[in-house]
């Protein structure tokens, strides 16, 4: 067993399941964000609701693989320290504690999803809304440490995310004081 995980080529494995990590990550974010909109309605609006779900679990189980197989790499390995505790990695400390502290905010947006009935709604929203920060540390992660990064289509893929991200993030609050002021425009006239 220990050959057959050795003889992986593990440094293709980590650059793909970090590079799938987050692709899948930008969809559950890019479905979570459409997902607010008050437009989206019925079937559709639970369907956006179960493929975010589904792609935020199946990145970070990607994210978890792409960090686990540092440790049998043969090109260079980590320590397990390296990848528990940040700013301790060997090479790019730095970078690789962006990717660490990524992790764990990824693995805090789970649980407390997943317990998000026993809390309170204000305090589920805080946690869900470090998704922002945790995308940017995972953009930047991948970006500045990535093997990958210095390809044209990879970079562009970095920008074309973080723009859709933006976009969307933009368009939603743009919604949002047109509700509110609307709802006070009928108060309005009401009284």
């Amino acid at each position: 067993m220990v050959h057959f995980l050795i003889s992986l080529p593990s440094w293709t494995l980590i650059r793909w399941f970090g590079l799938a990590a987050y692709i899948s990550l930008f969809i559950g974010m890019a479905l979570g964000i459409l997902y607010s909109f008050p437009q989206l309605k019925g079937t559709a609006k639970l369907r956006t609701m179960q493929i975010h779900t589904l792609a935020n679990h199946l990145g970070t189980g990607l994210a978890l693989l792409h960090a686990l197989l540092l440790v049998i790499d043969a090109y260079m390995p980590f320590d397990w320290h390296e990848l528990l505790i940040p700013f301790t990695a060997g090479h790019s400390p730095g970078l690789n504690a962006i990717g660490t502290i990524a992790m764990y905010g990824l693995l805090l947006l789970v649980f407390t999803t997943d317990i998000r009935h026993k809390l309170k709604r204000k305090l589920w929203l805080a946690f869900h809304f470090l998704a922002y920060p945790i995308f940017a540390l995972a953009l930047v992660h991948g970006l500045l440490l990535g093997s990958d990064s210095a390809q044209q289509m990879i970079k562009m893929m970095y920008a074309a995310t973080a723009a859709v991200l933006i976009l969307l993030t933009a368009l939603r609050a743009g919604i949002r004081p047109a509700q509110k002021s609307s709802g006070k425009m009928a108060k309005m006239k009401q009284g």
